[in-house]
């Protein structure tokens, strides 16, 4: 979709975002408009839709990398304070957790690779750092709430097994199911990974939590270790 080229005051009313968004809705604009919107004023010189696509350019992959907004790197594009990065992140996070919503409220059973894997893809498929993430559920397998556990990857530090189950023993969680994306985007697990993995079963076997999967996050793509026979 164009963006229009023309700052927002030379716009006849119908084409300004505010305006277009309430006549045609959202679907009709373009991904700089809404971030206008988001925006609400420009800065001297530039309208709040130059800004946006400012931001829009300033991630190499374009619009894509709007999912990886921080207010660190919004606030270093010029005419970004820390006001109106605050509010595109928490707009982002919004969008974020009523998908997580959407699928916890149309699944049960979390213990299914492929649930677990639509609840974090949004949140994990874009980072550019391995994020480790513990589902925490109940003896029937229903999302009790997911844990972050580290930044980095897995390791197997006794540190961070007793991080993970002592989060499971707070929330009173009857098994946990391991997350961690890959940053490549490939969600084939590494030797380390698969390693990792049977010392946190082990682990998990000792404690009385069991460990029922591992789920690797790629760029739009999973794989459970307990569908591949990898878990043990």
């Amino acid at each position: 979709m164009e963006v229009p080229t023309v700052s927002v005051k030379d716009m006849l009313p119908f084409q300004r975002p505010r305006e277009k968004f309430l006549t045609l809705g959202p679907s009709h604009l373009a991904m700089e408009e809404l971030l206008a919107i988001l925006l609400r004023t420009g800065v001297k010189g530039q309208s709040a839709i130059s800004l946006a696509s400012d931001i829009v350019q300033s991630f190499d992959d374009g619009v894509y990398g709007l999912n990886r907004m921080t207010v660190e790197n919004l606030v270093k594009i010029k005419g970004i304070g820390t006001d109106k990065a605050v509010t595109l992140c928490a707009a982002l996070e919004m969008g974020r957790r009523l998908g997580e919503l959407k699928i916890k409220e149309t699944y049960e059973d979390f213990s299914q690779p492929f649930v677990i894997a639509q609840y974090v893809m949004e949140r994990l498929r874009h980072e550019d750092v391995e994020h480790v993430w513990a589902a925490m559920l109940t003896s029937r397998n229903k999302l009790i709430q997911l844990e972050h556990i580290s930044n980095g990857g897995l390791v197997s530090s006794l540190v961070e097994q007793r991080a993970v189950f002592k989060k499971a023993i707070a929330c009173n969680a009857a098994a946990i199911i391991l997350i961690h994306n890959h940053p490549s985007g490939d969600s084939r697990p590494s030797d380390e990974d698969i390693r990792l993995t049977k010392l946190f079963v082990s682990a998990g076997q000792f404690m009385g939590i069991p460990v029922l999967d591992h789920i690797v996050i790629g760029d739009n793509e999973f794989t459970s270790l307990s569908e591949i026979g990898k878990l043990s």
